[in-house]
C-alpha cells in the first residue's frame, strides 16, 4: 500500500479509502498504524491528511511544511536545514507593517538597522547581507527572485499581500542561484482559497498613521473550479523623521484554475505605487553614539532639504504558477514572473561633520531608474522506489533576465546644516550632473536534486551549474563593460527521523554570488563564494502544537574584495569573512490559548582576510548576541472570552560601528505589547468585528540601531501605537 498525501478538502476520502480497504480484507486497525488479520500484523504505509500545504495558510503560529529549502513540498521536521515560517496570524497578532518587523522574533536575523518603514527591507542572516549597498534586502517573491535595477530601485513587497514568510539560513545557490551565503528570505504571497471570506480594516496610529486594507474571494462555481482573490491597501503618515512621509496604494488580485485534481494554474498579478517612502538617510556618530559638546541629535532631526528630498516608486508584477501531475511518478512545475519597475530619488545625505561637532556637510544624491525583468523557474519532479530506497527526484531550468537604466549623480553644492539650530533653503544649491548607464543581466542555471530514504533515514544531494552575464554601458562615452561567470555549487545534507519526534541533522552546502566592478587592468571581479558546515536537530514533540529547533554551523566567504596595496585605487578579490555561531527557536500553542515563539542566535563574525582596517574586525552592524521571547494569550471562555494579550521583548547586543572597530553602538532592549477583542463572543449581532491595539518598543526607548560608519549612523523606531478596526465574514 503506497504512501497518500491529500489536502484537508478531501480529508473525508481518505477515512472512507482506508475503511474500505481494510474492510475489504478483513482487517482491523491498530492505533500504531498497523493492521491484524487472522492474527498476523499487516504493516501499513501512512497515510498523510494535513490542511497545510507549502504555500498555503499556516492555521496558528506552528507551520509544518515548506518548499523554500528544496523547492519540493517537505515537512519541516524532514528538511536537513535550519528554516523559519512567519505565518500570517502572527503578523496579525504583532502588528507588523513590513517585512523587516515581521521578521523581528526570528533567530539569527537583524533587520530594522536602518530606520525605514516604507522604502526598503533589508536585514542581516547569519552576520551577511544588510549593507548600504543593497545586497542584504529581502529580494524573493514566491520562489523567485525579486530583481533590482542599477542602483537605488529596489523593489519591496506589501506585507499585508502575504501569506507567511520564509527564512532558509545558510548558502542556498543549488536551488535559487546567486544568493547571499547567510541565506534568504521568501516571501509567500497570498492566494485564492477554497473557501469564501473576506476582511476589511481601518487603522490609525502614531505619526498621524492612516490605513484602510482588504482582502476577500473564494470560489467562483459550485465545483470549484475557479478561485479567485483580491488585496489591497491604501496608506498615508508622516514618520518619525521631520518633513518626510510615507504613502502607498497596493493591490494584488489572483486567480486560481484547477480543471481537475492533476492540473492547478495560479495568475498572480500586483500594483505597487510608493509616492512617498519616508526617511533612509544617515546622521553622524558624533552626536547619537558618540558624544558631542552640543548635545545629543534629535530623534526627529532631518538633515535633507524638505523641499527636495524623495524616494517615489511603482512597481508592477504579473506571472504565475502551473502544477501538473502526469501520473504517480512525475509532476511538473513552472514559476513566471515578469515585472515593470521604476523609481525616483533625491536626497540631501551628510558627508561628514565640522570640527565644531554640529556643522554637518553635505552632498545632493539624484537618480531616476527603470527596470523590465523577467524570471522563469520549470521544475519536473519524479517519486520512486530503488529497492529499500524512497526518492523525491528534482530536476530544474531556472533563467533571469533584467533590463535597466539609471540616470544617477552625486556631489552639487549645498550649504551645511546646523544641527542645534537647521536652516533649511539656503543658497547656492547646485544639483549635480546625472551619468545615464544602461545595464542588463541575464543568469541560467540547471540543478538537480535528489531526496532520498531509506526508513527514517534520509540523504539530500543536490548540485547545481550557473552561467551569469552582465552589460553595463555609460551612455556618455558608450564605453561596454563586460562580466561573464559561470560557477558550480552543491549541498549534502543527512538527517534522522527517531519515532520521538527528535530529528537531528549535518549538511555542507555552498552558494556564489557575481561581484561588480573590475580590478587592475580591467580584469572583472570573480563571483564570491559561500561554504557553510552546519549540524543540528529538530523536535516535534509527539501529540503536541510545538517545534523546536537548533544549529551551530560555520559559514565563509572568500573572493571578498579588498584593497589593492600595490594599487591603490583598485581593489583585489583576497578578503573572506567568517561567521560562526548558535541558534535555537521554538514555536508552540499550547491548550489552544497561548502562542509561543522564543529565539536566540550567537553570531561571532569576523573579518579573518583583508589588506585594511578590517583585518580581524567585525563587520559593522552585526551583533554577536540576540535573543527574543513573544507570547500571545486568548480567552476564549469565562467573562473574558474574546480578549486577547500580547507582550514580547527583544535583546540586540552591541554591534561594530564602523569596519576598524572604533566604536560600538550600545545594545538595546526594546518591548512590544498587543491587546485585542472579538465582539462577537459577547453579542452575536457583532460576529466578525474586532478591535486590536499595538504598542511597538512600548516604552519608547532611544536608541541607535546602526552604524555603518562615522557618519552613516540610524536612529531605531520609537515607540509607535496603532489600532486597528477589523470585519471579517
Amino acid at each position: 500500500m503506497t504512501g497518500i498525501n491529500i489536502g484537508n478538502h478531501a480529508a473525508w476520502k481518505a477515512g472512507v479509502a482506508l475503511a474500505a480497504i481494510i474492510a475489504g480484507t478483513g482487517a482491523a486497525l491498530a492505533q500504531n498504524g498497523t493492521a491484524t488479520q487472522g492474527g498476523a500484523t499487516i504493516g501499513l504505509d501512512m497515510i498523510e491528511v494535513q490542511g497545510e500545504h507549502a504555500s498555503g495558510p499556516v492555521d496558528g503560529y506552528v507551520a509544518r511544511r515548506s518548499d523554500s529549502a528544496t523547492k519540493t513540498d517537505t515537512p519541516l521536521i524532514e528538511t536537513p536545514q535550519s528554516v523559519t515560517v512567519v505565518p500570517r496570524q502572527q503578523m496579525d497578532d504583532q502588528g507588523a507593517q513590513n517585512v523587516s518587523q515581521a521578521l523581528r522574533y526570528t533567530a539569527g536575523v537583524v533587520g530594522e538597522t536602518r530606520l525605514s518603514m516604507g522604502r526598503y527591507d533589508s536585514v542581516f542572516i547569519r552576520g551577511f547581507g544588510g549593507s548600504g549597498s543593497g545586497a542584504g534586502f529581502v529580494n524573493n517573491l514566491d520562489g523567485l527572485r525579486y530583481q533590482r535595477g542599477v542602483n537605488f530601485l529596489v523593489p519591496s513587497y506589501e506585507v499585508w499581500g502575504l501569506e507567511r514568510i520564509e527564512v532558509l539560513r545558510g548558502p542556498s545557490s543549488v536551488v535559487f542561484g546567486q544568493v547571499k551565503p547567510g541565506g534568504i528570505v521568501n516571501m509567500i504571497s497570498k492566494r485564492p482559497k477554497e473557501e469564501r471570506h473576506g476582511e476589511v480594516q481601518l487603522q490609525y496610529g502614531s505619526f498621524e498613521r492612516a490605513q484602510m486594507a482588504f482582502d476577500f474571494g473564494g470560489p467562483v462555481d459550485p465545483e470549484k473550479t475557479w478561485l479567485y482573490r483580491v488585496v489591497g491597501l491604501g496608506r498615508a503618515a508622516d514618520t518619525q523623521v521631520d518633513f518626510t512621509r510615507e504613502e502607498r496604494i497596493f493591490i494584488a488580485p489572483s486567480v486560481t484554475y484547477r480543471p481537475n485534481g492533476a492540473t492547478s494554474f495560479t495568475l498572480l498579478a500586483s500594483f505597487q505605487r510608493d509616492p512617498e517612502t519616508g526617511f533612509y538617510g544617515f546622521i553622524p556618530a558624533v552626536g547619537t553614539v558618540l558624544p558631542s559638546r552640543n548635545g545629543r541629535i534629535p530623534t526627529n532631526f532631518f538633515p535633507g532639504e524638505p523641499n527636495f528630498e524623495g524616494y517615489s516608486r511603482n512597481q508592477a508584477n504579473i506571472g504565475y504558477t502551473l502544477e501538473h501531475r502526469f501520473n504517480d511518478i512525475f509532476s511538473f512545475r513552472q514559476n513566471l514572473r515578469l515585472s515593470d519597475l521604476e523609481s525616483r530619488f533625491r536626497t540631501v545625505a551628510v558627508g561628514g561633520i565640522a570640527a565644531d561637532q554640529k556643522t554637518l556637510n553635505r552632498r545632493v544624491t539624484m537618480s531616476n531608474e527603470k527596470a523590465r525583468t523577467a524570471r522563469i523557474d520549470n521544475q519536473l519532479q519524479a517519486d520512486f522506489r530503488t529497492g529499500p530506497l524512497t526518492h523525491k527526484l528534482l530536476l530544474g531550468v531556472d533563467g533571469y533576465w533584467t533590463d535597466g537604466t539609471a540616470f544617477t549623480g552625486a556631489g552639487g553644492t549645498v550649504q551645511p546644516l546646523d544641527y542645534t539650530n537647521p536652516v533649511y533653503g539656503r543658497l547656492p544649491f547646485a544639483l549635480p550632473p546625472l551619468a545615464g548607464t544602461k545595464q542588463t543581466t541575464t543568469q541560467y542555471g540547471i540543478y538537480l536534486q535528489d531526496q532520498i530514504k531509506l526508513d527514517r533515514l534520509s540523504l539530500l544531494v543536490g548540485g547545481r551549474f550557473d552561467r551569469a552575464e552582465a552589460r553595463t554601458r555609460a551612455m556618455s562615452t558608450g564605453i561596454v563593460t563586460k562580466q561573464d561567470d559561470t560557477a558550480r555549487t552543491g549541498r549534502v545534507a543527512l538527517m534522522y527521523n527517531f519515532d520521538n519526534g527528535f530529528a537531528p541533522y549535518a549538511s555542507y552546502s555552498t552558494s556564489f554570488e557575481p561581484q561588480p566592478g573590475t580590478g587592475f587592468g580591467g580584469v572583472p571581479f570573480k563571483p564570491s563564494e559561500g561554504e557553510q558546515h552546519e549540524a543540528g536537530f529538530k523536535y516535534e514533540p509527539p501529540g503536541a502544537n510545538a517545534f523546536l529547533q537548533a544549529a551551530v554551523y560555520q559559514l565563509t566567504q572568500t573572493n571578498v574584495p579588498t584593497a589593492d596595496l600595490a594599487h591603490p585605487t583598485f581593489q583585489i578579490q583576497t578578503g573572506e569573512i567568517r561567521a560562526r555561531g548558535v541558534e535555537v527557536e521554538a514555536r508552540a500553542t499550547l491548550f489552544d490559548n497561548l502562542d509561543l515563539v522564543a529565539a536566540y542566535a550567537y553570531t561571532d563574525a569576523e573579518v579573518t582576510k583583508s589588506n585594511g582596517a578590517d583585518l580581524h574586525r567585525r563587520p559593522p552592524v552585526v551583533p554577536r548576541h540576540t535573543a527574543a521571547l513573544w507570547a500571545h494569550y486568548t480567552f476564549r471562555t469565562g467573562t473574558f472570552a474574546g480578549l486577547g494579550l500580547g507582550a514580547g521583548v527583544r535583546y540586540v547586543g552591541k554591534g561594530a560601528g564602523d569596519p576598524g572597530n572604533t566604536f560600538f553602538t550600545p545594545d538595546y532592549t526594546l518591548f512590544d505589547a498587543a491587546i485585542s477583542y472579538e465582539f462577537g463572543t459577547a453579542n452575536p449581532a457583532l460576529k466578525g468585528w474586532k478591535l486590536q491595539v499595538n504598542a511597538q518598543n512600548l516604552f519608547d526607548k532611544e536608541y541607535v540601531s546602526g552604524c555603518y560608519g562615522t557618519t552613516q549612523c540610524s536612529f531605531g523606531l520609537r515607540r509607535t501605537v496603532l489600532a486597528t478596526l477589523s470585519y471579517r465574514w
